[in-house]
């Protein structure tokens, strides 16, 4: 089973779980009605990245830093984020000193059983991690936990809205500022936890949450029967620049896909650039950085950065991309082309009566296919590696 068919897998193990996900938010929808806050916490950044200020999410969620004041009333979501295991419960504990409610999201085996036994509520995240799809990652399970994570914050969120408005509120949702007229939108609502009015109906448990998880398996199903062949195409192309002695230079969009560079499993295939500006990398460094034979790694959001492409080009670069995208963008085209799936508005779930859709799904997918890249490359090695020690041992 390769990565994007066991992250597949963890998604559809979810289902089951959803009644136990809708409890939780039962609970963290009442403290919020009551004016509790609602945070995000992880040791790294990555977890909190994704759910704070994020495309379809909530307009009320907070990240909390070592400065935040925490009362009793609030709500903070914990994420596990790879980090060694006295970090994460030294994060726990002093989260749980404050008396907010804690809701804990990782897997099971999370610095053992103290870290589930000291969240008030923990939300399992568990995947399988067999030795043939964690060997890409020198048997690190971060690649494929760290997105369960966010399929369960997700689902989980979605079961917050949808507890809320069995009592009578809808939370404020962020619209993708890439559709015409968000931004205005957004701004109306950027200092109200919840609507005033609002025509959303009571929504059931489990309803908002199963219609993330079929929006997201949809979306893995897309990706393994046709882009399969791309992501081997592109772990190929790759294998070879780094057998001819150049660097792949990566591009990645903000949220949570920036911090998967350098994280547990990652073995550093590529050289990360600085954040992107916008949808594009710097110009000036990709002129400083690329050189001939190199290749630019573009997992980006929607738009095409034709300027920087046009800097590629210039160096004698070739380039990959990753994008959302229409394919209608003008000149230079990339030389390889993997198309991530998810929709243009990045939400992709409907609440009856709402105005937007909610529930991102680009950062789960976009880190998705770096790392299913990944994968293709150290398959791609590991077959010239396997070559090259036949023809020897022919020739002995």
């Amino acid at each position: 089973m390769d990565y994007l068919a066991v992250l597949l897998y963890g998604v559809e193990g979810l289902r089951p779980r959803l009644s136990a996900i809708s409890e939780a938010a039962d609970q963290v929808a009442g403290r919020l009605a009551a004016d509790g806050r609602l945070l995000l916490a992880s040791v790294r950044p990555d977890f909190t990245s994704e759910g704070f200020i994020r495309s379809g999410g909530l307009m009320l969620a907070e990240e909390w830093t070592p400065e935040t004041v925490l009362s009793p009333d609030d709500v903070v979501i914990l994420g596990w984020s790879g980090a060694s295991p006295d970090q994460e419960l030294e994060l726990l504990g002093e989260l749980r000193a404050s008396g907010a409610l804690i809701v804990g999201i990782g897997p099971a085996s999370w610095a053992g059983a103290d870290a589930q036994l000291g969240a008030d509520l923990f939300l399992e995240s568990e995947i399988p991690l067999s030795e043939a799809v964690t060997a890409p990652f020198g048997g690190e399970g971060y690649p494929l936990v760290s997105l369960q994570n966010l399929v369960v914050l997700w689902t989980f969120t979605g079961e917050i809205v949808a507890a809320l408005t069995r009592i009578g509120q809808m939370p404020a949702m962020y619209q993708s500022v890439l559709v015409a007229g968000a931004r205005d939108r957004n701004a109306r609502f950027i200092d109200s936890r919840f609507h005033q009015t609002h025509q959303v109906p009571a929504i059931p448990p489990g309803q908002v949450g199963g219609e993330y998880l079929d929006a997201i398996g949809g979306i893995l199903r897309a990706l393994i029967a046709e882009e399969t062949g791309a992501i081997d195409r592109v772990g190929s192309v790759c294998a070879q620049v780094l057998n001819d002695g150049r660097v792949i230079h990566a591009g990645m969009i903000s949220h949570f896909p920036v911090y998967q560079h350098g994280v547990p499993g990652d073995p550093l295939y590529m050289r990360r650039l600085a954040r992107l500006d916008g949808e594009s990398p710097s110009v000036a460094e990709l002129e400083h950085e690329l050189e001939s034979g190199d290749l630019f790694f573009f997992l980006g959001y929607y738009r095409r950065p034709t300027q920087a492409y046009q800097a590629a080009r210039r160096s004698g670069a070739r380039i990959v991309e990753v994008i959302t995208g229409d394919g209608l963008d003008g000149p230079p085209q990339p030389d390889y082309v993997i198309r991530p799936k998810w929709p243009f508005r990045d939400a992709v779930t409907r609440v009856p009566g709402y105005d937007v859709e909610i529930l991102p799904s680009s950062g789960i997918v976009q880190a998705a296919i770096y790392w299913a890249v990944v994968a293709a490359i150290w398959q791609a090695l590991s077959r010239q590696d396997h070559a090259e020690r036949a023809a020897s041992t022919r020739i002995l």
